[in-house]
């Protein structure tokens, strides 16, 4: 192929750390001047009637559970309440990807993993717990695993008469934006739980309300701490918020925006940008022509996005526990460039990207494994793309189930 007009990323990511990455994607945001805004978290701090008070505390946190200014939440917690447990989602707690039971050097408490081998908090996990606290920040799709995790957490509280306080953070996609296709019961696993879509557009004490309401018959004693002087159509990049990543591939908050389609390609033959400089939002492998892929998604004048022409080598840092697809090979794809995320429809692109590889591209495919379909929440998917079926006919598919639980949603908004 031509790389005139490519635009060649040059990706050395073996000089990175895990942890220039967190810092280099950190405050880069205006701040809100009004002063008002608060986490769901500086709320909890603030309160003078705490429910924390006298209680015995577990925390259920990592990385991403910070305050405005940065600092880690459970650490500024365990000063003025002494934590007596800390529970961790997929990737450990202090970006260390330590999936595994220790005790943590800075507060002193045990840390439960609740991934892999155990997912869900046992009664003798809970046995010395009076209160959980929730505090993640999540991605607001249904593939992310910390919805599950706040799921089973839930579950567990409910199981062994243990209180639940959620602290709300920002929706960092737009806040109205749901899409994609309502997972099937026969789909269920650990990168998709409930049945909700791909994109379902509510805050974690929002879910959380959701989820005690449909699932556990309201038998979790729930307490979620709303933030301040937050509306549902607020930008997540106009709060001035420190950022963390949550996981390690979520680099930035625009990762977040293109994961909640993107995170598909997992399914293919296709890299989706791990071990590049935006994960998730590079799309491409050693046999795509980049120039023609663009050209051609940008052709569909699809709202909110601009596709831009893109190569990058996947590089494995020391901290990841998988090699990344196509490891040290040169990529051609696409830069999926959100523009405007009120408009921009990532589940929508997302298709329309896979359909264009499959169209240009004879080496692509889907994953013999359907491990897709399990992200998708559904086998219609696989099945139209591999039948050819048409962009405006898979997208149409859908719309009848995200309107039903756009109007179930509703009474479960708090913003």
């Amino acid at each position: 192929m031509t790389t005139g007009s490519l635009k060649v990323i040059s990706i050395i990511l073996m000089f990175f750390t895990a942890k220039s990455i967190t810092e280099s994607s950190g405050q880069n945001f205006e701040p809100n001047n009004s002063g008002a805004f608060k986490l769901g978290n500086e709320v909890l701090l603030e309160m003078h009637d705490s429910p924390l008070k006298g209680k015995r505390i577990g925390i259920i946190t990592n990385n991403s559970g910070v305050l405005s200014d940065g600092r880690l939440f459970m650490d500024v917690l365990n000063e003025r309440h002494k934590l007596t447990k800390i529970f961790t989602p997929e990737h450990g707690l202090r970006g260390n990807e330590q999936n595994d039971d220790y005790t943590d050097d800075v507060t002193g408490a045990y840390v439960v993993s609740l991934y892999g081998n155990r997912e869900k908090p046992s009664p003798d996990d809970l046995s010395d717990v009076d209160i959980l606290v929730y505090d993640l920040q999540d991605a607001s799709a249904r593939f992310y695993t910390f919805i599950n995790t706040l799921f089973y957490c839930m579950q567990a509280a409910a199981e062994n008469n243990v209180e639940f306080v959620v602290c709300d953070r920002p929706i960092i996609p737009d806040g109205n934006y749901v899409d994609g296709f309502v997972l099937e019961d026969r789909f269920r696993s650990f990168v998709g739980m409930l049945n909700v879509p791909a994109a379902y557009a509510m805050t974690c004490g929002e879910i959380a309300s959701y989820i005690n309401s449909e699932y556990l018959s309201g038998k979790c004693r729930l307490n979620v701490i709303r933030m301040n002087s937050y509306k549902r159509n607020t930008s997540y990049d106009s709060l001035g918020l420190y950022w963390r990543t949550p996981s390690p591939n979520m680099y930035f908050p625009s990762t977040a925006v293109a994961y909640l389609g993107t995170c598909l390609f997992e399914g293919t033959n296709v890299s989706e940008g791990r071990g590049s400089q935006r994960p998730f939002e590079y799309i491409g492998a050693p046999f795509c022509n980049a120039d023609l892929l663009c050209s051609e998604l940008n052709s569909m004048d699809l709202p909110g996005v601009k596709f831009e022409p893109v190569s990058f080598i996947p590089k494995q840092l020391a901290s990841w526990m998988t090699r990344p697809k196509f490891a040290d090979e040169t990529c051609y794809g696409a830069y999926i460039n959100i523009t405007d995320s009120r408009r921009a429809e990532p589940f929508k692109i997302a298709v329309a990207v896979m359909l264009k590889m499959k169209e240009l591209f004879p080496d692509f495919s889907i994953n013999k494994n359907n491990f897709i379909d399990k992200l998708a929440g559904t086998d219609r998917l696989r099945l139209m793309i591999e039948s050819g079926k048409s962009y405006e006919e898979i997208t149409g598919s859908f719309r009848d189930e995200v309107g039903s639980f756009k109007t179930k949603r509703e009474k479960y908004l708090m913003y």
